[in-house]
């Protein structure tokens, strides 16, 4: 015999471990698990291993629930369970109470299973009974799905009514009695009554697994029914619903059962949909679903793994069919995926929003849905992953690492199939978390706990982005203009350098969220490609607000992508150089006041000496606040963000009078004179060589004049 303290959250035994000892517990408590499912758990007294036969295997995980202490016995032969319980006799009536409920909780698992067959295999007839119905209204022949049809009730598991269970109820029902009464009066009582929990327990476990294991053949045999007869409702779902749209009702569409119309839609492994539902329906039950404790951060984590394993195996399935059910757009846009937990107001809302949802004629605003599909195509290349990784890239830091063989490198360097779902792994999963503004209780499932605000007033279409986007553009004209380089050899010009406007993509994840993520600057290596910039399609901040942060980072990244090592290097001035110089010297700065340095101070702690949020935070006031000449900013940060980021031409002429300005704009304005005599002499120079100027020269005359 051996004492044992067992923490919680520690595991006891495992299943398919090899039973040898009894374990008795004195203090705490032992859930038995299968899976996630707890089947029944031991409190003080339990006999744990006295239910498997000897040199026999454990058929559940035996868990720590609470802080448990427990003797522990050598288990060789029946007469080491005897001497067990004869061994502690103070407490053996204590045992007899813990083995009959057990038992009793095994008798309550079988029948819960049996149960549950019977309402699959019920469930299963009438669905199939109303997949006729269906068909027979969308006008098609229906399948006919022999798995359904052959498909027969579970067998009522005779143990349940023998008179051994019968009596064990009863001895539990009168425990207090008996205990008092009966089992202290002789301990041969007690080894016969926990001897025979003990034996019908190890046939109750034979009968719990055939139960289970119906329920799983049962689900993966229809499961090609399942999803036919989910799709096709799903259809009829929608037809009715575009007649009640024509008929002018004016109630709110109903959707029904979304979670089993997407998971068939989808397909795939038919354990990670159960695990999603079953995951899912835990989530909905939970009070508090920001909890921090270990049991919701793994729910959560989940949902999450098999919300993307779910995602990407409906997105492979919707490229094959043009009848994409509103439940699964609903979920590729949304991330709805169960009206009960989206609320039905905002479920009506967000079908509304899936139906009328239009694309982006110019293709720099769109879902994350098209997003991919693009990148299916081969139109766009995949986003750089979190270690600055292009696609390229990451197939050869897979080869090095003899993760893959070069040949296998090469045939997914264009293969549609492996850049989406690296895609949605890397860039996808990471920005739909860093966009949610709830890193520590992220789940990428909509649920209407998060929906603070109304979600009319969220919703970041086309045009908002666009016009916030634009805002941006009209105060910050020179945004995302970035230098190029052309030459003319026809001309015997070597060089020619200009600047070119690259718009970037902004990528619409399926979240709420209150955050924007500037994803990258570039999307190949390539200077003048477009950056990948990341918002929540429905977005609760001022989208205004989040759009001039987003153009602050890319600001910012953009200039340290342009100096390479040299970002900080104040000998070669540049953006990012000289907000460097100035945060890192600000005491010696003589242009700033006592009260100025000690902001500055405060700005960095604030910051945790980020000089790029910094950079973000000024940048947000000066377009506010300073261009509509409200001055907020000290003197040397206004005068490094006019020369880098010059207000447009409107602003330049509103801000001449203001003292602030008045010594920029004349400075700028010399040295904009002066770009534009060369441009203008280059401009001469060339036309005596040729009729028309090229584009490039174009470009710039036009961009002088902003």
């Amino acid at each position: 015999m051996a004492k044992i303290e067992i923490a919680k959250g520690e595991w006891l035994h495992r299943r398919g471990d090899t039973v040898e000892s009894v374990d008795v517990i004195l203090k705490g408590k032992i859930a038995l698990k299968k899976g996630e499912d707890t089947i029944v758990c031991g409190d003080s007294g339990a006999l744990l291993g006295a239910f498997h036969p000897f040199g026999g295997q454990y058929r559940y995980d035996y868990l720590a629930e609470e802080n448990s202490t427990l003797f522990v016995y050598d288990y060789k032969s029946e007469s080491d369970l005897l001497a067990a319980i004869k061994a502690t006799p103070a407490i053996a009536p204590v045992m007899v109470s813990a083995s009959l409920g057990l038992l009793n909780g095994l008798a309550r698992n079988l029948s819960a299973y049996h149960e549950q067959g019977m309402k699959l295999c019920h469930d299963l007839k009438d669905d199939y009974a109303d997949y006729r119905n269906v068909c027979s209204e969308l006008m098609i022949a229906p399948q006919k799905f022999e798995s359904v049809i052959a498909l027969t009730p579970p067998e009522y598991p005779s143990l349940l009514a023998g008179w051994q269970l019968a009596f064990c109820r009863a001895a539990l029902a009168q425990d207090e009695v008996l205990r008092k009464n009966c089992y202290a009066s002789d301990i041969n009582l007690c080894t016969g009554a926990i001897m025979l929990a003990a034996a019908l327990a190890r046939d109750l476990q034979p009968q719990i697994e055939l139960a289970a294991a119906y329920i799983q053949k049962t689900l993966k045999d229809t499961d090609e029914f399942v999803q036919e007869y989910h799709f096709q409702k799903s259809k009829l779902d929608e037809a009715k619903r575009r007649e009640a749209r024509k008929a002018g009702s004016g109630q709110l569409p109903k959707i029904t059962n979304a979670l089993n119309t997407i998971l068939a839609f989808a397909g795939g492994d038919g354990d990670i949909r159960d695990n999603f539902t079953r995951n899912v329906k835990r989530y909905m039950l939970c009070p508090d679903k920001t909890e921090k404790s270990a049991e919701m951060r793994r729910l959560r984590s989940d949902i999450t793994q098999d919300f993307y394993t779910i995602y990407e195996a409906a997105f492979f399935k919707s490229l094959e069919t043009e009848e994409i059910p509103p439940e699964v757009k609903m979920f590729f846009l949304f991330g709805f995926v169960d009206e009960e937990l989206a609320g039905a107001e905002n479920t009506a809302a967000l079908y509304k929003f899936s139906l009328l949802w239009e694309p982006d004629p110019q293709g720099r605003v769109m879902t994350a849905y098209d997003w991919l599909r693009r990148v299916y195509r081969g139109e766009v290349p995949p986003s750089k992953d979190e270690f600055d990784n292009f696609w390229p890239d990451y197939l050869k830091e897979k080869v090095n690492q003899g993760a893959m063989t070069a040949e296998a490198a090469e045939a997914m360097l264009n293969d549609g199939k492996a850049m989406v779902s690296y895609e949605i792994n890397n860039m996808i999963a990471s920005a739909n978390k860093m966009s949610s503004g709830s890193i520590l209780s992220f789940v990428p499932i909509f649920s209407a706990p998060s929906a603070v605000k109304p979600l009319e007033s969220c919703l970041a279409t086309v045009e908002r982005v666009t016009a916030a986007l634009n805002r941006v553009r009209e105060l910050d004209f020179g945004c995302f203009y970035r230098p190029a380089a052309v030459g003319y050899p026809e001309l015997k010009i070597r060089r020619f350098e200009y600047d070119v406007e690259v718009l970037p993509y902004i990528i619409l994840m399926p979240n709420l969220g209150s955050r924007g993520v500037m994803w990258q600057e570039i999307d190949t290596r390539r200077r003048t490609s477009p950056a990948h910039l990341v918002v929540s399609l429905l977005h609760s901040e001022e989208l205004f607000d989040t759009v001039i942060k987003l153009c602050a980072q890319f600001r910012w990244e953009m200039c340290k992508r342009i100096q390479g090592i040299h970002y900080s290097d104040i000998s070669e001035p540049s953006l990012t150089s000289e907000y460097c110089n100035y945060l890192q010297f600000y005491k010696k700065n003589h242009n700033l006041s006592p009260d100025m340095k000690e902001k500055v101070k405060a700005a960095l702690k604030r910051h945790g000496n980020s000089y790029r949020n910094i950079f973000t935070a000024e940048y947000e006031l000066y377009l506010k606040n300073e261009s509509a000449g409200l001055p907020k900013l000290n003197k040397v940060a206004r005068d490094i963000l006019f020369r880098y980021c010059t207000f447009a031409k409107k602003y330049r002429e509103a801000l001449v009078q203001n003292p602030q300005y008045k010594i920029l704009l004349e400075r700028w304005k010399v040295m904009r004179e002066t770009k534009e005599h060369t441009l203008d002499v280059f401009s001469r120079k060339i036309l005596t060589m040729t009729d028309t100027l090229p584009e490039e020269v174009k470009l710039e005359a036009a961009y002088m004049k902003l």
